[in-house]
C-alpha cells in the first residue's frame, strides 16, 4: 500500500508541474509533498517504528484527494483579482493601529512571562523548563489580557514580515523576540514553527531566498527543535520522552503521529463532534454551559517510541469516523483555496491569513490546528483585518484593497516555481 501510494502522489506532483496548477505553496501541492514524505521515509525508518496500518491508508486515500480537489476547485472557481501589487508586498496598512498593538504587546509580553516566572519559581528550579511546560499544560491559572500576547505577536510578525522595510528592521527584530517570549513562556514549539514557516514563506515569496534555503533552514529547525525537547529535562515519572538520542527524536515527532493513529478509535458519546469542537465547548462553559470538555493532553501509546500526537485525522476520526475525515478534508480544501486565492489577489488580509494557512498545512501530519485552536484562529484573522483594513468592503474577501489602481496581474503568477 506504501508503494501504491507513493507513485499515485508522485504523479499527482508531476500533474501539477506539467498543468501549472498554483505553484510550490500552493495548497494541493503542501498537502501531497508532506505525506509523500513521510510515506517515503517510512521506507528507510527500519525498525525504530511498527508499519503504517490500514486505517492511515483508509484516511490518507480520503483526505488527499478530496483536500486537493475541493482546494483547486474553490480556487479557480472564484475571480482573479484585478491588482497590480507583486506577491512581495501587502498595500498601505492601518499603521496607528499595528503600532498600538505592537505598544500593547511590548508591554503584555514581558508582564506575562514575568507572572509564569512568577509561579514556577516557587517550585525547583532546577526544573525550571519542565515545571513551565506543566504549569502550561496543567495550570489553571488565567492571566486575563495578557494572555492576547500570543496572537498579538502573531499578528505583528506576518504583518511585520510583509511590510519590510516599511516596517524598520529594529521593530521587526523586536517583533520575534516578543513571539520568542511566548514560546517559551509555554515551552511549545508551536510558535517557533509559526515563527518559522512565516519568515521562510515571506522571504521565498518575496524572492530573497530560494527553495534549499528552505530545505538547509528546515534542517537545522529540527536541530533546534531537538535541542529545545531535551533542555525541558522531564523527569522520568513525567515524560517518557527522556534521554532521546537524534535518532528517536525524529521518529517520534515527524514519523510516529502516523503509526499511532492506528490505535484512534471512534468515541461514542451522545455529545456531537466532542473532540473536534472541543474548543467551542470549553468556551461556552465559561458562559455556564455543561459540556464535557477532553483533556488539554492526549494520552500516550506507544508505537513502540511514545508517542500522544495522532496527525490531522484524529479528532475528525474519533467524532465521526471516515465521513468525517471526508467532511473536513471538504473543509480544509475549501478554507485553504479561499485563502490561496485571496493571496494570490494581493489582498492584505488573505496574504497574512495564507501563512497561517501554511503553516497548518504544513504541520498536518503532526497535528489538527484549525478546529481544535479555532479560537486562536478566529483571533489571528479577526485582528489581521483589523491592521490591514484602512477600510472595509464587500470586495475585501476576493479583490485587493480598493484604494490602488486596478490592473491585471500576469497569467504565469500561478506557474509552478522551478526548484
Amino acid at each position: 500500500m506504501d508503494i501504491i501510494l507513493i507513485i499515485i502522489m508522485s504523479l499527482l506532483l508531476a500533474a501539477f508541474l506539467f498543468f501549472k496548477l498554483g505553484d510550490i505553496f500552493s495548497p494541493w501541492t503542501i498537502t501531497t509533498v508532506i505525506w509523500l514524505a513521510i510515506e517515503v521515509m517510512f521506507l528507510f525508518q527500519g525498525d525504530l517504528l511498527y508499519p503504517l496500518g490500514n486505517q492511515f491508508h483508509s484516511c490518507l486515500a480520503l483526505w488527499l484527494p478530496i483536500f486537493c480537489a475541493s482546494a483547486m476547485v474553490t480556487y479557480y472557481v472564484l475571480p482573479r483579482g484585478n491588482t497590480g501589487q507583486t506577491l512581495s508586498d501587502i498595500p498601505d496598512i492601518n499603521q496607528a493601529l499595528f503600532n498600538l498593538f505592537y505598544v500593547i504587546s511590548m508591554v503584555i509580553t514581558p508582564l506575562y512571562l514575568y507572572k509564569i516566572m512568577q509561579v514556577v519559581m516557587m517550585f525547583d528550579s532546577s526544573d525550571m523548563l519542565n515545571n513551565i511546560r506543566m504549569l502550561a499544560v496543567y495550570g489553571d491559572e488565567n492571566y486575563g489580557f495578557l494572555n492576547y500576547s500570543y496572537v498579538l505577536n502573531q499578528v505583528l510578525l506576518v504583518v511585520g514580515l510583509w511590510r519590510y522595510p516599511k516596517v524598520p528592521l529594529w521593530q521587526l527584530i523586536t517583533i520575534i523576540i516578543a513571539s520568542l517570549m511566548s514560546a517559551f513562556a509555554i515551552m511549545e514549539k508551536g510558535m517557533l514553527f509559526f515563527l518559522f514557516a512565516g519568515v521562510l514563506f515571506v522571504l521565498y515569496e518575496k524572492r530573497v531566498i530560494k527553495m534549499r534555503s528552505i530545505l538547509i533552514s528546515s534542517a537545522v529547525l529540527i536541530l533546534v527543535f531537538f535541542l529545545f525537547t531535551t533542555a525541558r529535562s522531564y523527569r522520568e515519572d513525567a515524560d517518557p520522552n527522556e534521554d532521546l538520542t537524534f535518532l528517536d527524536f525524529f521518529a517520534i515527532y515527524v514519523l510516529s503521529p502516523a503509526v499511532a493513529f492506528e490505535y484512534v478509535e471512534e468515541d461514542l458519546t451522545p455529545q456531537l463532534g466532542s473532540h473536534t469542537f472541543q474548543t467551542i465547548y470549553m468556551f461556552l462553559n465559561r458562559f455556564g454551559g455543561d459540556y464535557e470538555v477532553n483533556a488539554k493532553i492526549q494520552e500516550f501509546v506507544w508505537v513502540p517510541l511514545p508517542t500522544n500526537v495522532y496527525t490531522v485525522f484524529q479528532p475528525f476520526f474519533e467524532d465521526f469516523k471516515y465521513k468525517g475525515v471526508a467532511l473536513f478534508a471538504m473543509f480544509y480544501g475549501v478554507f485553504s483555496g479561499l485563502a490561496y486565492r485571496m493571496a494570490r489577489n494581493g489582498n492584505s488580509v488573505g496574504k497574512c491569513l495564507y501563512v497561517y494557512v501554511v503553516y497548518v498545512l504544513a504541520l498536518q501530519f503532526f497535528q489538527e490546528n484549525v478546529m481544535m485552536s479555532i479560537v486562536n484562529v478566529i483571533q489571528f484573522t479577526f485582528f489581521t483585518t483589523l491592521v490591514c483594513q484602512q477600510r472595509i468592503g464587500l470586495g475585501f474577501f476576493i479583490g485587493a484593497d480598493r484604494s490602488h489602481t486596478p490592473q491585471a496581474p500576469p497569467e504565469s503568477s500561478d506557474a509552478i516555481t522551478t526548484l
